[in-house]
């Protein structure tokens, strides 16, 4: 009896002895313990965003997304965009307007490319009505701080090349080129301090930006002959087919091309100028909208530079220099053609 009373008495002393800590070790724990501790995990649905759009609150809420933080969210929205457009034309000034400004945003480029395309696809003459603001953001791209913005600036502006060659052309064709040649770091002043601003920034691009070269090239000769060549289009109407109230009937409908009458003398009002060669100021203030005004506007002003920013690229060979090869063709193709027509 006496030996179980003093084991009694030294369980119960334990409980009352404080237990000594040593620097950097953590307290026992008692023995019943219970951990509460926890993990927050996020969970994300495909069917938070990867839904069919059904209304137009549906459209507005996957378009306010466009603007999250998380780049893996604007591009997961990009693509239901593209798979679940309308069908009503009058939602895509709302889509444009808020897809747009990712031009300038590197890490969505391919979805939006996509999604630019299949939207100009299924509603013709979508990018004819927004060319202002869409065309706003391309040459914001071809001159932006970010090389990756401007390595993806070419592509944005093919689009608008197949799907409004004309209403681009008319428009915006000098400011284009003229961001051009900023984005290939070519010179539009034959000047040697120019040129050799020039040298340097061509040199110091880095691999990526040299790569981005050949797009640009391709893009560059696929918008000048959509601007300096006379377009042929096989969609055009044989009148003689057509059941109209006089046969005379399609000589005074609306004309598609500027100024009808400008070969006449006609409605045109002309600026007496004493020179007759066009310079650089100049060309900010003339409109392009017909197609001699452009070629003139090339010849004079940007064919030779042109020329010039072309040759080293042609001397550097590889898949640069035949891209650079095919471009400057293009541009003895339509020196040709324009001694010819003169």
């Amino acid at each position: 009896m006496a030996g179980s009373s003093k084991r009694k008495k030294a369980q119960k002393a334990k409980d009352f002895v404080k237990p000594k800590l040593k620097v950097g070790k953590t307290a026992a724990k008692p023995s019943n313990h219970t951990d509460t501790s926890f993990k927050a995990k996020t969970i994300t649905l495909n069917q938070q965003i990867g839904k069919r759009l059904t209304s137009e609150q549906d459209l507005i809420h996957q378009l306010s997304l466009t603007k999250h933080h998380s780049d893996s969210t604007r591009k997961e929205v990009l693509q239901n965009l593209e798979g679940s457009l309308p069908d009503n034309p009058s939602l895509y000034k709302q889509i444009l307007a808020s897809v747009t400004p990712l031009i300038l945003d590197p890490e969505v480029s391919k979805p939006l490319i996509a999604l630019l395309t299949t939207a100009a696809r299924k509603q013709p003459g979508l990018m004819d009505l927004h060319m202002r603001s869409v065309v706003l953001f391309v040459l914001s791209a071809m001159s932006h701080i970010n090389p990756r913005v401007r390595n993806n600036s070419s592509k944005f502006l093919e689009i608008l090349i197949d799907y409004a060659p004309q209403s681009l052309s008319k428009q915006n064709f000098v400011k284009v080129l003229k961001n051009y040649f900023g984005l290939m770091a070519w010179t539009l002043v034959d000047d040697k301090t120019q040129k050799g601003l020039a040298i340097t920034a061509s040199s110091a691009q880095g691999g990526s930006v040299k790569k981005a070269r050949i797009p640009h090239l391709q893009v560059l000769q696929k918008f000048l002959r959509s601007s300096l060549f006379e377009v042929t289009s096989a969609k055009d109407i044989d009148w003689s087919a057509v059941v109209t109230v006089h046969p005379q009937s399609f000589r005074y409908m609306i004309p598609h091309a500027p100024q009808p009458y400008a070969p006449l003398k006609l409605f045109v009002q002309e600026l007496q100028s004493t020179q007759t060669d066009l310079s650089l100021s100049d060309i900010d203030s003339i409109s392009a909208e017909d197609l001699d005004t452009r070629r003139r506007v090339f010849s004079e002003v940007f064919m030779e530079p042109m020329k010039r920013g072309v040759a080293p690229m042609i001397k550097e060979g590889g898949e640069v220099g035949r891209e650079a090869n095919n471009l400057l063709s293009c541009i003895l193709e339509f020196e040709q053609d324009l001694k010819q027509n003169n």
